[in-house]
C-alpha cells in the first residue's frame, strides 16, 4: 500500500468541499451527507448550508416527491437522506450476528437476558411483527407498541405495558429501521410515526449489499481517517466496523497525518493533496455532518473552543469562515444569536444568518464581538 503525506489545511479543504460546503448545490449533493435531524429541523439547517433552499422544499422532498426519506440509521438517530440511498443507510448498517445486534440495544440488553433471548432472535421477531403492524398505515411510536403487544410471544407481556412499551419500541423501532423496511413520516399529532418504507416509496426493501458503499461514503466525506472513527461516526461495534472496513481495503490508500496513518479511497488522493480552503461564510447546526467528524481537533484546533462546540449536549452552531471557526451561534427565545470574532464580516454574517433565523423561527439576529 503506497504512502501519501497531507497537512491539515489541505484535509479541512477536501472536507469542505466533500460536504458540498464550498459552494451551495442542489439538493441531492447536501443530502448525500446524511444529516441528523436531532434536534427536529437540523437536518434543514445542514441541508440549507449546501443547498438554496428552504424548509418548503424540504418538505416537498419528502412528503410529495419522496425523494427524500427519514430513517434511524447512524448512531441510531433520526438522518434525511436521498430515498434511493436508502441502503446506504440503512442495511449498509445492518448487524450480521449477535454481538452487532447487541450493540444496537443499549439499555434495553437487562430485559432481553433476564428473558433469555438473544438480541437477534429478538430481532426476527420484532421486525417481522413491526412489518405486519404497519401494513398500509402509519402508526406513532406509542401506536405501534399497542400493535406490536399482540404480535409477539406471551412472554414478552410483562415489557408491553403500555407506558413502559412505549419507551421500548424506541429502542426496537431505531434497530428495526437498519433493515431499510421502516421509515419516519411527517409528524402526528406532535409524535413520531412510522410505516413501511416500501409502501412509501413504492420501492423493495434494501438489501446487505450497501455496507461497502456505506465506508466509501464516509470516505469521501470524512478522509483521511481509521475504522476505529468509522465505528463512532457509524454507531456500531468495532468488530462489525472492522468487517465492514476490510470490504474496501483494496480500494485505500494509507495517509500520513497528524499522529499516525490514517486512510483514504484511492481514487480521492489527489483531490485530498489539493488543499486551498474556500472563502465564504457558513453557518453550521448542532450536530450537523461536518461536526460529526471524530478529528476534531482537525476542525477545530483550540481545545478551550472544542470544549464549547461539542459539550455533550446543547452544544451551540458554528459560524465558519474560509473554512475556519470564526464564531458561535445559539438560538435564544426568539433570537439568533452570534457571537463573532473581531476580523468577521459583519454584513456577510447577517446575510448567511437570516434564513438560518427564518428556518428556527427566530425572529431576528443578533451579532456580538468576542
Amino acid at each position: 500500500m503506497t504512502q501519501t503525506t497531507v497537512e491539515r489545511e489541505q484535509v479541512v479543504a477536501f472536507r469542505l468541499r466533500r460536504h458540498r460546503l464550498h459552494q451551495r448545490g442542489e439538493l441531492r449533493q447536501a443530502a448525500a451527507t446524511a444529516p441528523q435531524n436531532s434536534p427536529q429541523g437540523s437536518a434543514v439547517l445542514a441541508l440549507r448550508a449546501r443547498a438554496d433552499v428552504d424548509a418548503a422544499h424540504v418538505a416537498k422532498a419528502v412528503e410529495a416527491d419522496r425523494t427524500l426519506v427519514q430513517l434511524w440509521s447512524l448512531r441510531g438517530t433520526p438522518c434525511l437522506v436521498n430515498s434511493d440511498e436508502l441502503p446506504l443507510f440503512s442495511t449498509g448498517l445492518l448487524p450480521d450476528d449477535e454481538e452487532s445486534w447487541r450493540a444496537q440495544l443499549p439499555g434495553f440488553l437487562p430485559t432481553l437476558d433476564a428473558m433469555g433471548r438473544s438480541a437477534s432472535a429478538t430481532m426476527e421477531l420484532v421486525i417481522a411483527a413491526t412489518r405486519d403492524a404497519l401494513d398500509g398505515r402509519a402508526l406513532t411510536l406509542r401506536e405501534l407498541g399497542r400493535a406490536l403487544a399482540p404480535r409477539l410471544p406471551a412472554e414478552f407481556a410483562p415489557w408491553t405495558e403500555p407506558g413502559l412499551f412505549c419507551s421500548l419500541t424506541a429502542v426496537l423501532a431505531r434497530a428495526a429501521s437498519l433493515t431499510g423496511e421502516f421509515a419516519i413520516v411527517p409528524r402526528k399529532s406532535g409524535e413520531v410515526a412510522v410505516l413501511r418504507a416500501d409502501q412509501w416509496l413504492s420501492r423493495p426493501a434494501a438489501d446487505r449489499s450497501a455496507r461497502a458503499g456505506l465506508v466509501r461514503r464516509y470516505l469521501s466525506l470524512y478522509a483521511p481517517t481509521t475504522c476505529a472513527d468509522f465505528a463512532a461516526w457509524a454507531g456500531v461495534s468495532r468488530h462489525y466496523a472492522g468487517r465492514s472496513w476490510a470490504l474496501v481495503e483494496p480500494e485505500l490508500t494509507e495517509i500520513r497525518y497528524a499522529a499516525g496513518p490514517r486512510y483514504a479511497l484511492t481514487a480521492d488522493v489527489p483531490e485530498l493533496t489539493l488543499g486551498g480552503a474556500p472563502p465564504g461564510i457558513r453557518l453550521l447546526a448542532p450536530y450537523e455532518p461536518l461536526l460529526q467528524s471524530r478529528d476534531r481537533d482537525t476542525l477545530v484546533p483550540d481545545a478551550a473552543i472544542r470544549d464549547e462546540i461539542w459539550p455533550g449536549a446543547d452544544g451551540p452552531g458554528v459560524v465558519l469562515d474560509g473554512g475556519e471557526v470564526a464564531g458561535l451561534w445559539r438560538r435564544r427565545g426568539t433570537t439568533l444569536a452570534i457571537t463573532a470574532a473581531q476580523a468577521v464580516d459583519q454584513e456577510a454574517v447577517l446575510a448567511e444568518a437570516r434564513p438560518y433565523a427564518d428556518l428556527s423561527g427566530c425572529l431576528e439576529v443578533e451579532i456580538s464581538r468576542c
